[in-house]
């Protein structure tokens, strides 16, 4: 499978329906998924190491509505370093979902009383998909062309 095939079949199509039903779940693999996105953005290999922070924060800018830009660095540390090390966010994100973030007061990416920053599940994985579909866009129209968008990604 490609990173084309990869994008469509298990971010689209799989964490779409992990995101209903398992929003604490869909909080780490959207997390580890932007900076996927941001590694098909660059020039270097996957495997390339030290680059996570980087490529995530570059997906944000590049992928995401502006309302997340001023976030980006806030994210990468809290929302993909605490899930991929911890699988938990870390102490600056209050997360929840669409049903229960009005009776908090809550809204997606706004400062909670406590000043940490909200994520709503559902808002997010909207957003993600989105971004995924950004990606598959300029693979298709040629915007994207390095070799590792047309080799084998993953096998299955």
């Amino acid at each position: 499978m490609n990173p084309r095939d990869f994008i469509q079949q298990v971010f689209l199509a799989e964490l779409s329906q992990i995101a209903e039903k398992h929003h604490f779940i869909s909080f780490s693999l959207v997390g580890l998924g932007t900076e996927f996105l941001g590694a098909c953005l660059d020039n270097h290999d996957f495997e390339e190491r030290n680059l996570s922070g980087l490529r995530f924060r570059g997906a944000v800018k590049a992928l995401y509505p502006p309302s997340y830009h001023q976030y980006a660095n806030l994210l990468a540390a809290h929302l993909r370093n605490g899930f991929a090390h911890q699988f938990r966010p870390g102490t600056k994100l209050e997360l929840t979902k669409q049903e229960e973030a009005p009776s908090k007061g809550w809204v997606h990416l706004q400062l909670t009383p406590d000043g940490r920053v909200c994520l709503v599940a559902e808002d997010l994985y909207r957003d993600f998909a989105e971004a995924c579909k950004y990606v598959l866009r300029d693979i298709d129209a040629g915007k994207l062309s390095n070799p590792k968008l047309r080799t084998t990604y993953l096998t299955t």
